[in-house]
C-alpha cells in the first residue's frame, strides 16, 4: 500500500508542477540606464546649449521604454525654466522643470527604442525688463530610462 500511495502522490505532484508551469505568467525582463548632462544654463528667455547623452549597451533584441524620470539639480535663484527632452527615435517633449532639486517623470517616449543619443536643453522662460534684470535658469540633469526587453 505504501508503494502505490507513493507513486500516485509523485504522479499528482508531477502533473500539478506541469499544470502551474503552462498558467504562470512570463514576465518581460527589464532595466534601466541612468546618464547625467553637463550644466545646462538659459539667460532672459534663450536656450541653453544641448547637452547629448548616450543609452550605451542596451539590453535585449527589442527593448522598450517603460518610463523616463528626470533628476534635476537646480541651482539656488533659479528663474522658470522648460526642459526639453529628445529621444534617439526623434522624438521631443518638453515639461515645466522644477525650481527646486528633485525627480519628475516625463510621458510620451514609452513604447519607444531606448538605444541611442538622447539630446537634453532647457529654455528660460522669462525676459528681461529696462535693460538690467536678466532670469537666468540653471540645472544638471541626470535622465533614467527604465525599458523592459
Amino acid at each position: 500500500m505504501k508503494r502505490v500511495t507513493k507513486r500516485v502522490f509523485t504522479a499528482v505532484m508531477a502533473c500539478m508542477m506541469a499544470c502551474l508551469m503552462f498558467v504562470t505568467p512570463v514576465l518581460a525582463a527589464t532595466n534601466n540606464f541612468s546618464k547625467t548632462t553637463v550644466k545646462l544654463n538659459a539667460i532672459s528667455g534663450g536656450t541653453s546649449k544641448t547637452s547629448n547623452v548616450t543609452s550605451g549597451s542596451v539590453s535585449g533584441s527589442n527593448p522598450s521604454i517603460t518610463k523616463v524620470e528626470l533628476y534635476c539639480n537646480v541651482a539656488s535663484g533659479t528663474d522658470p525654466y522648460t526642459i526639453y527632452v529628445k529621444s534617439p527615435s526623434g522624438t521631443t517633449k518638453s515639461i515645466s522643470g522644477p525650481t527646486k532639486s528633485g525627480t519628475i517623470t516625463i510621458t510620451g517616449f514609452e513604447g519607444e527604442n531606448p538605444s541611442g543619443t538622447w539630446s537634453i536643453w532647457i529654455q528660460n522662460n522669462g525676459v528681461s525688463y529696462n535693460g538690467n534684470i536678466y532670469p537666468v535658469s540653471t540645472v544638471t540633469i541626470t535622465l533614467k530610462v527604465a525599458y523592459s526587453y
